[in-house]
C-alpha cells in the first residue's frame, strides 16, 4: 500500500514532557495493591527478540531459531548472536505465550507496585482467573493450554551473546537463560510425595531484576488483545520502538530482517512475502496502527504510523517509560566511550560498570551519577576507586 503522506517527526521524551528534571526511577498512573487491566508493565526484550513464534505448523515450531548480525563498536565489528532451542516436547512458544507473558508480567508488577520488588516467586491466581486477565474463557480447553503455555515457557532456553541487556549489571549478556526457571502448577505431582497446593512461576533472575531496577515498557495489553492475526500482535510491539528510535513517524527495514525478528518464515518469493504479512497490515492500518505500508525495491518495507501508535507513545512518555530512557541515551553513552581509551578494551569484555565509571570520570558525582551508582550499592569513594582502578584520569570537583 502506498502513501504520499511526508512523514513527521514524533516529539522526543523530553519535548512532550518538558522536564529537565526526570528521575531515572518510574512509576506507573495506579496505585499501589491496583491492577490496570489496559496497561502492562513489562520486560520488553523477549518481545522484541524472535522469541514467540506465531506460526502453527510443527516443523515451524520445533526449529531451533539463531539471529546472528554485526555490530560497530568503536570502530571495531562483532558479532552478536542469539538462539532460542525449543522443548522437544512443548516447541516454541506461540502467540498464546505471547499473551501469557503479559499477564505474568502485569502480575509482577502488581507485587512490584505493593512490596517494591518483583519477588523470586509469583504466585498465580487461579487458572480460570489467569484466562480472564487474557480475557479468554474458563473452560477445560483454555485450562489445559494455558498450563502446557507455562511449561513451555519453563522449558525453552535461550542463549544471548552480546544481545539480551541487564539493566543493574549495566551489560549485555553472554548467558543461557529462559523466560521462567521453573513452573509449579496446583494439583499436580511434586515429585516428592504431595502435591502442589496452588500455582506458582519463578521469573528468571535477568528479568526479575529488570524490573526491580525500572528497567520496562508499558504495552497497551487490551489493544494487543484486540488483535485477530498473529503477526499483527508482535509486529505491532517492534513499530512501537521503532518508531520512536527513529524519532519520526516512517521506518523503513528489509523483509528479511523484521521476519527473522518476528519468527516468521522468510520467503524468498517476494508475492508470497507480501501475501504472507498483508493481512497484518491491513489489520494495523485498520486500526490505527499504522497509517500506511509500502513495498519499497530490494525487498525492503516502510511503515507509517498512524493516530493509534502516536495515543500509546504518548501514553508511555507520561507514564515515564524507562526502556524509551534506555533507547534514546544508548547512542550518547557510545559516543562517550571512545574519547577515553582505557575504556575500549574493557568494553570488550562486558565491565559491568563500564559506562558508570566513564560518566563519572566526565560528569563527576552528579544526580545521575549519583543514582546509578546507588542502584550498584557503591559509595562515591568506591565508584572513585573503580574509575581510578580503570585508569581514568578524574575531572577536578
Amino acid at each position: 500500500m502506498k502513501s504520499n503522506k511526508e512523514a513527521k517527526p514524533i516529539a522526543s521524551v523530553k519535548d512532550i514532557l518538558r522536564d529537565d528534571g526526570l528521575t531515572d526511577i518510574f512509576e506507573a498512573n495506579t496505585l499501589p495493591g491496583q491492577q490496570n487491566t489496559q496497561h502492562v508493565w513489562a520486560e520488553p526484550q523477549l518481545f522484541l527478540l524472535p522469541f514467540c513464534a506465531p506460526q502453527h505448523r510443527t516443523e515451524d515450531r520445533l526449529r531451533t531459531i539463531k539471529v546472528v548480525e554485526t555490530v560497530n563498536v568503536n570502530g571495531v565489528i562483532k558479532e552478536r548472536k542469539f538462539k532460542v532451542i525449543p522443548d522437544p516436547d512443548f516447541g516454541l512458544p506461540s502467540i498464546f505465550d505471547f499473551e501469557v507473558m503479559i499477564v505474568i508480567y502485569q502480575i509482577a508488577a502488581s507485587e512490584l507496585a505493593r512490596t517494591g520488588c518483583v519477588p523470586e516467586t509469583l504466585e498465580l491466581p487461579t487458572f480460570r482467573k489467569f484466562l480472564e486477565l487474557m480475557g479468554r474463557p474458563g473452560d477445560g480447553r483454555y485450562i489445559a493450554m494455558l498450563k502446557e503455555s507455562l511449561k513451555r515457557l519453563a522449558a525453552t532456553n535461550c542463549v544471548s551473546e552480546g544481545f539480551f541487556y541487564s539493566k543493574p549489571r549495566d551489560f549485555y549478556l553472554i548467558e543461557n537463560f529462559q523466560f521462567l526457571t521453573a513452573a509449579h502448577l496446583v494439583g499436580e505431582d511434586d515429585h516428592n510425595g504431595g502435591r502442589f497446593e496452588k500455582t506458582t512461576v519463578k521469573p528468571h533472575s535477568f528479568i526479575r531484576e529488570n524490573l526491580n531496577a525500572n528497567f520496562r515498557t508499558l504495552i497497551d495489553f487490551e489493544y494487543i488483545r484486540s488483535l485477530q492475526t498473529d503477526i499483527a500482535k508482535p509486529l505491532s510491539l517492534h513499530l512501537l520502538y521503532r518508531f520512536f528510535k527513529q524519532n519520526k513517524s516512517v521506518w523503513e527495514t528489509d523483509y528479511d530482517w523484521i521476519a527473522e525478528r518476528l519468527a516468521i518464515r522468510i520467503y524468498q518469493d517476494l508475492k508470497r512475502a507480501k501475501d504472507q504479512l498483508k493481512p497484518a497490515l491491513q489489520e494495523l492500518k485498520k486500526t490505527g496502527f499504522i497509517d500506511s505500508w509500502e513495498w519499497l525495491p530490494d525487498r525492503r518495507i516502510r511503515f507509517i504510523a498512524g493516530p493509534t501508535y502516536v495515543k500509546q507513545h504518548s501514553v508511555r512518555v507520561k507514564n515515564k517509560d524507562l526502556w524509551l530512557t534506555h533507547q534514546e541515551n544508548e547512542a550518547k553513552q557510545l559516543q562517550l566511550i571512545p574519547a577515553i581509551k582505557p575504556i575500549v578494551e574493557q568494553l570488550k569484555t562486558f565491565d559491568p560498570l563500564v559506562v558508570l565509571c566513564a560518566e563519572y570520570a566526565v560528569k563527576g558525582w552528579n544526580s545521575s551519577v549519583a543514582k546509578k551508582a546507588k542502584q550498584k550499592n557503591l559509595t562515591e569513594e568506591m565508584l572513585r576507586q573503580e574509575a581510578v582502578s580503570r585508569g581514568h584520569i578524574l575531572k577536578s570537583l
